[in-house]
């Protein structure tokens, strides 16, 4: 009876860790709420599947969808918004037969935002050259940001409810499958869901740009307010000192340490201004309350990870710094030599009033001149080389809007990864992608039922909603779903295959761990995009009942789980021996009529009888 004690103590365990990780194998969970219609589906294993069969229903049975994969997870973007589907999942034999079915779940997506805007266009696309693709996009000035496919559909949308006044641009998509952005004061890190995985505290104001490094770290801009005299330009009715605005550059760890800094006022002299920004003070002064004056308005900061160099836009001044990370002294900036009192290169290029400054795979800088108070007043994309020696710099690349397209604030360039560019045009509502003889690829436009422009603060060209997604399969699994084993009576192996299905190389851990979740064996293994790798491990003295878990090291949190029962076959008792003692306890099982447990059935029908009493006396005897 001792035995039977301990294999209905396995049972509760194995119950409880069922239950505790349901939610991690069928994805999406059950009942979810989803606000995307490119949808990542994953289930768990049916022992001895060829493929598997998915069939979809909208919630008045009006639309049927089947689909067929050989993998136990897909990737389906044909879904409606504002809309709930039932989907079931089946095994395939190399026949086609059915092997099993799990249960129908459900899921519902969300209504598109109240204000989302009426007119989202292509205006022109050329789909040979376009960078193969959606992007990530904010309407800056509806509050809330999107994922648009090459014909302009939405296929995520950031829930804004979980922001700071229910307000996100999302700016940067990551590698470990979440994204980056910013709201009224706050950095983020949001998954898929908008649940939000960091986000800065409130000693920090963040404004105009949060990013994530591939070290983990995070960069962004605070505004730094200091009192200085007036500058020279203000009339003798003014106060003698007042407020400046500038700006400090930071960078903070995921526990919201601060690594670096770097202020205006400690690298910039107050003799570096532009006078029609102390003219904007004088007005706001004029008009009563106590205004900053503008001094900075920083709007970009970008960390070149293997020069070890910090580029910021500072847009009041009309100038791109780049900084050397660890002695923080400036190497070299360019811009409007007016607000200069040390200037680097003979040509300042003309550019006025920039965002977003960047690097290019070749360290060429490239940003969007917005030309405000130029004559005239054109917006541009500017690619400029700067020489090692930081002696010499060079105009590389640019593309002069249309004056349709002038955009006095917001903007951005990117340079895809096909050599082709990415422009938002900012107040216009307009994205556009070029290739390299700047003839237009695509052009998107948007606006609402008055034809009144979204802002577009900035976007982002990515391959789909899913860089880091990933199933596995067991090969020599046994059993079914919440029951399954593996049963080896000579070298005790386990083999598994693990799909990296999204769009970025990830190094994925794989963990054993036993009944209490202590660690018995661990390692990763580094899987190229759209790739497999199979393994092959020997599990030596691990028996009983395993958990296998596995995650990419980019992302812990979105693990998966399988447990599974590794016995010999006729080791009934679970000493890891098959001997006499294992007779008897299969003998007292038949004639208590007890639980079924898989090691005793040696023949694999089901059951425990006689004959396998007959075979397990066949194994002990060496027949």
């Amino acid at each position: 009876m001792e035995f039977i004690k301990i294999i209905f103590h396995k049972l509760i365990f194995k119950v409880l860790l069922f239950s505790l990780i349901l939610c991690q194998d069928f994805i999406p969970n059950n009942n979810s709420t989803l606000n995307y219609t490119q949808i990542f589906f994953k289930w768990p294993q049916i022992i001895n599947s060829h493929s598997y069969q998915l069939n979809f229903n909208n919630q008045d049975l009006s639309q049927s969808i089947e689909y067929e994969t050989n993998n136990n997870s897909i990737i389906i973007d044909h879904f409606e918004w504002d809309s709930m589907y039932s989907w079931s999942v089946c095994g395939l034999d190399e026949s086609n037969n059915i092997i099993d079915c799990y249960e129908n779940m459900n899921f519902s997506i969300i209504q598109l935002p109240a204000n989302y805007p009426e007119n989202v266009n292509i205006l022109e696309f050329n789909e040979s050259q376009y960078l193969s693709g959606v992007t990530l996009l904010d309407y800056e000035s509806l509050g809330f940001s999107v994922v648009l496919d090459q014909n302009a559909n939405p296929i995520w949308v950031a829930n804004n409810s979980n922001f700071n006044n229910s307000k996100i641009w999302s700016t940067q998509f990551l590698s470990n499958g979440n994204i980056v952005g910013f709201g009224p004061g706050i950095g983020y890190e949001l998954n898929l869901d908008s649940d939000i995985v960091f986000q800065t505290d409130d000693s920090f104001g963040v404004h105009h740009q949060f990013y994530k490094t591939n070290n983990n770290t995070y960069f962004f801009i605070d505004a730094e307010i200091q009192f200085h005299p007036c500058p020279n330009e203000c009339e003798p009715e003014y106060p003698d000192i007042i407020p400046w605005q500038g700006d400090k550059f930071i960078e903070i760890d995921e526990l919201g340490n601060i690594l670096w800094e770097w202020s205006t006022f400690d690298y910039l002299t107050l003799n570096e201004y532009n006078p029609y920004w102390v003219e904007r003070y004088m007005i706001q002064w004029n008009f009563g309350g106590s205004p900053e004056f503008d001094w900075t308005h920083s709007n970009s900061v970008y960390f070149d990870e293997e020069e070890e160099i910090v580029y910021v836009s500072i847009r009041n001044l009309s100038r791109i710094v780049a900084i050397d990370y660890n002695t923080k002294e400036i190497l070299w900036h360019i811009g409007d030599s007016n607000f200069m009192e040390e200037v680097f290169f003979d040509n300042n290029f003309n550019f006025s009033h920039q965002h977003s400054a960047q690097i290019t795979s070749d360290k060429n800088i490239i940003f969007f001149d917005n030309g405000r108070f130029n004559n005239p007043e054109q917006s541009r994309c500017v690619e400029i080389e700067v020489d090692d020696s930081y002696q010499n710099a060079t105009l590389v690349w640019e593309h002069i809007l249309p004056e349709s397209m002038v955009s006095l604030s917001r903007g951005e360039c990117d340079r895809l990864s096909n050599g082709n560019t990415l422009i938002t045009a900012g107040r216009t509502g307009n994205v556009l992608e070029l290739n390299d003889q700047n003839e237009i690829l695509w052009h998107l436009n948007v606006t609402n039922s008055l034809e009144v422009p979204a802002t577009i603060y900035r976007s982002e060209r990515i391959y789909n909603l899913y860089p880091n997604i990933f199933s596995f399969q067991i090969n020599n699994l046994k059993g079914e779903y919440g029951n399954y084993f593996i049963s080896n009576n000579i070298d005790n192996s386990i083999n598994f295959t693990i799909y990296n299905q999204g769009w970025s190389n990830q190094i994925f851990k794989y963990q054993f761990l036993d009944e209490a979740n202590n660690l018995l064996y661990e390692s990763d293994i580094n899987i190229q995009s759209n790739s497999h790798e199979d393994i092959n491990l020997n599990l030596d003295d691990i028996y009983g009942l395993i958990k296998l878990n596995i995650f990419s090291i980019s992302n812990p949190n979105n693990n998966q789980v399988i447990i599974f029962n590794n016995f010999i076959l006729g080791d009934t008792n679970n000493d890891e021996e098959i001997n006499i003692q294992d007779i008897v306890v299969l003998i007292n099982l038949i004639l208590n009529d007890e639980n079924y447990i898989d090691s005793g059935d040696l023949n694999g029908d089901g059951g425990i009888n006689i004959v396998d009493i007959i075979n397990l006396i066949m194994i002990i005897i060496g027949f």
